[in-house]
C-alpha cells in the first residue's frame, strides 16, 4: 500500500538565492538611507555664479548662452537671471539649480555683445 502522507517539498535552491538577493538590497538601501539621515550637513544656502560661454547671432539679434553654478549644497528654485549690455536687460528665470550642480541658459539681445561690458549676475532666487 503506497503511503497517501505527502511530504512536503522542500524550496528550490533558485527561490533561496532570489530571496537572499533581495534581503541584501533592502538592506543596503536602508544602509544608505540611515547614513544619510544622520550624517548629512544642513542645506546651505545656493551660492550662485553666471558666466558668459558663448554668444552667437540670431534672426532676432544675439543670444548669449550662459552657464549657472552652485557652489554650495543648497538647492534654488526660481533662479532669475539678468544680462545687462549697455542700456539694454535681458531675463531669463531657470526653474531649478541643484546643489553642487550647473545649469545652462540663454539672454536675448538686440545689440552685440561681442567687444561690449557684457554683465550677468543672478538676481534672486527660492527655496524649494
Amino acid at each position: 500500500m503506497a503511503s497517501d502522507k505527502k511530504h512536503p517539498e522542500s524550496e528550490p535552491a533558485l527561490e533561496w538565492i532570489a530571496a537572499g538577493i533581495g534581503l541584501a538590497a533592502i538592506l543596503f538601501v536602508t544602509a544608505v538611507i540611515g547614513r544619510e539621515a544622520f550624517t548629512s550637513e544642513p542645506d546651505q544656502l545656493p551660492a550662485l555664479e553666471v558666466q558668459a560661454t558663448r554668444v552667437s547671432p540670431n534672426a532676432t539679434g544675439f543670444v548669449v548662452e550662459f552657464e549657472v553654478t552652485n557652489h554650495a549644497s543648497g538647492t534654488a528654485a526660481a533662479v532669475e537671471i539678468e544680462g545687462q549690455l549697455g542700456a539694454e536687460t535681458s531675463s531669463a528665470t531657470l526653474d531649478y539649480v541643484a546643489g553642487n550642480a550647473q545649469v545652462k541658459g540663454g539672454l536675448f539681445f538686440k545689440g552685440d555683445p561681442r567687444g561690449q561690458k557684457l554683465e550677468l549676475r543672478a538676481l534672486g532666487f527660492q527655496t524649494p
